[in-house]
Order: structure tokens, then C-alpha cells, then sequence
């Protein structure tokens, strides 16, 4: 077996071993997000999505809170959770891995309720150099025996591998130093609360009176709040989250747009169309088209 060859030219990594670098590869159980996904583009995922950085540094958020990751560190993404990446270095390499939450599901895991908080508080982590070999190793097994259709084994070994990576993963997490968690205010508490509603609602409820009532709060003490903690305001939010649904279901359906904006609450395609080129820049068939 190959070993991943790390070099040092002018503090960047010359070459990676192409048997290890497979980039941006999903395994899911649906065509939910597209093949490649970039993490360029804001995205909200049901299921877990896993990255090594090799090289660059970023910065990124996961619903209102900012991150940082460099050269060495890994990180998890939590299911239903908005993800967007802020800021990228020009030699920025990152291997990812999406696995669906109906493909972990099946897997043996230990109920370990502990280790999902310490990721959720500290989703990047720093690792070692070996940590890194035995994670992009991994990965290029998952990768190599999911495609490998001639194998009638191949989803018994990939489930295999893909719990291997899952163990690694969750060792180096809980071999981290224990970071406290943050007091949260009450209007950083509500926060929270309002992004686990927005997650589950966004798509049939856009109206800030309909999150105000389900936290039994008035819609302008609510509306403060959100602007406080996240600096943007609660429409914000929720129209993000549309924008985001509504560029996935462009790219990996084929549904009509007429469906599409049924399917997101609107009550046209035409009121569609206006909605999505504001924030976008352009329609929606222009944008499935590009």
C-alpha cells in the first residue's frame, strides 16, 4: 500500500498521493446533494459531513458561528445544520466525505451523547501528521470499494471501512482537551433554539411571527435577539435557508420550477423567480442552466 508522501516547499504541501486524494466525495443514499459538492457553496445537509484540511487556511460558518481551519486539523459538520464557508486561502486543499444520516443509521455506533456535544462545541481539531495518514487512508478505501460495482461485498465493505473512519473520528475527538462550554445568554440560548425551529420549518414557514410563537416571545424581542447575537437579521436567516434548498433542488432534480416553488411554500413561480434573482442574481433557470 501507498504511503500519502507529504513534502515541504516553501511551508506548502508539494504533492499528496493521488491513491489518497479524492476530493469532495459523497456517499449518500439519494441524490440529496451533488456529486462533488463544493464547499464553496452554502449548503444544508441531513447527515454528517467530515473534512481534513491538508493545506491553506479557512474560515467558515456553521449556522451564526465562526470557525477557523488551517493545514492538519479536521472537522465535522453536524446534521441539519446551515454551513458556509466565509473565507478561503489561494492553496486551500480540503478532502471531504458526506455521509447521509440514513447511511450512518445502519451502523453499530456507540450512543455516545458526550462526544456529538464536544464536537458540536468544537466542531475543527487539531490532529498529528499520522492522524491525517490513517484518516486519508481510510477515506481512499471507502472511495476505492463503494465504486468497485463488480464487487457483490462492496456495501458490506464499504459500511465497514466508513465505521472505521467513524471510530478514528471519533478517538481523536475525545482525545482532545476538554474544551468548557460557553455560558450562553438568554438571547444566545434563544438563538440556538431558533435555528433548531428554522432547520425543521423553513420550508413551509417563513413569517418571523410563526418562530416568535413557538418560543413564546413576542416577534420583535425575538427579531432583536437573533440580530444581536448573529448580526443579521431573523429574515435573513430564513431566506438564506430557502435560497439554499432552492439551489439544491435545481441542481440535483429535474423537477420543473413551477414544482419546485410548490414545493418551497411559494404561491407562484412567477413570485419565485423574483425571490430567488434578489438574492442569487440571477432566475432560477438561469442559475439551473449555469
Amino acid at each position: 500500500m501507498n504511503k500519502i508522501l507529504l513534502k515541504k516547499q516553501n511551508d506548502t504541501i508539494k504533492h499528496i498521493s493521488d491513491d489518497y486524494a479524492i476530493k469532495n466525495f459523497v456517499l449518500v443514499d439519494s441524490s440529496e446533494i451533488p456529486k462533488g459538492q463544493p464547499l464553496e457553496q452554502a449548503l444544508i445537509f441531513n447527515g454528517f459531513v467530515f473534512g481534513v484540511c491538508l493545506k491553506g487556511n479557512a474560515q467558515f460558518k456553521i449556522n451564526y458561528r465562526t470557525y477557523e481551519i488551517s493545514e492538519n486539523e479536521i472537522f465535522t459538520i453536524l446534521p441539519d445544520q446551515i454551513f458556509k464557508l466565509i473565507r478561503e486561502s489561494n492553496d486551500l486543499l480540503i478532502e471531504t466525505l458526506f455521509l447521509s444520516a440514513d447511511f450512518i443509521i445502519r451502523l453499530p455506533l456507540p450512543k455516545n451523547f458526550d462526544l456529538l456535544k464536544k464536537i458540536d462545541s468544537s466542531p475543527t481539531q487539531k490532529v498529528k501528521k499520522d492522524a491525517i495518514h490513517d484518516i486519508l487512508e481510510i477515506h481512499s478505501l471507502i472511495a476505492k470499494h463503494h465504486h468497485n460495482e463488480l464487487n457483490p461485498y462492496r456495501d458490506l465493505m464499504t459500511s465497514g471501512f466508513i465505521y472505521a473512519l467513524l471510530m478514528q473520528i471519533g478517538y481523536l475527538y475525545e482525545a482532545s482537551p476538554v474544551i468548557q462550554s460557553p455560558f450562553l445568554s438568554r438571547q444566545e440560548a434563544l438563538t440556538e433554539e431558533f435555528f433548531r425551529l428554522l432547520i425543521e420549518h423553513y420550508i413551509h414557514e417563513r413569517s418571523v411571527a410563526f418562530y416568535a410563537e413557538k418560543l413564546s416571545l413576542t416577534p420583535k424581542y425575538l427579531s432583536m435577539a437573533i440580530k444581536k447575537v448573529t448580526g443579521h437579521s431573523i429574515l435573513n436567516w430564513i431566506n438564506e435557508a430557502v435560497i439554499i434548498e432552492a439551489k439544491k433542488r435545481l441542481k440535483t432534480t429535474d423537477h420543473t420550477i413551477l414544482q419546485i416553488s410548490e414545493e418551497l411554500n411559494f404561491p407562484n413561480p412567477s413570485f419565485f423567480g423574483r425571490f430567488f434573482k434578489q438574492y442569487v442574481g440571477m432566475t432560477p433557470l438561469e442559475y439551473r442552466n449555469n
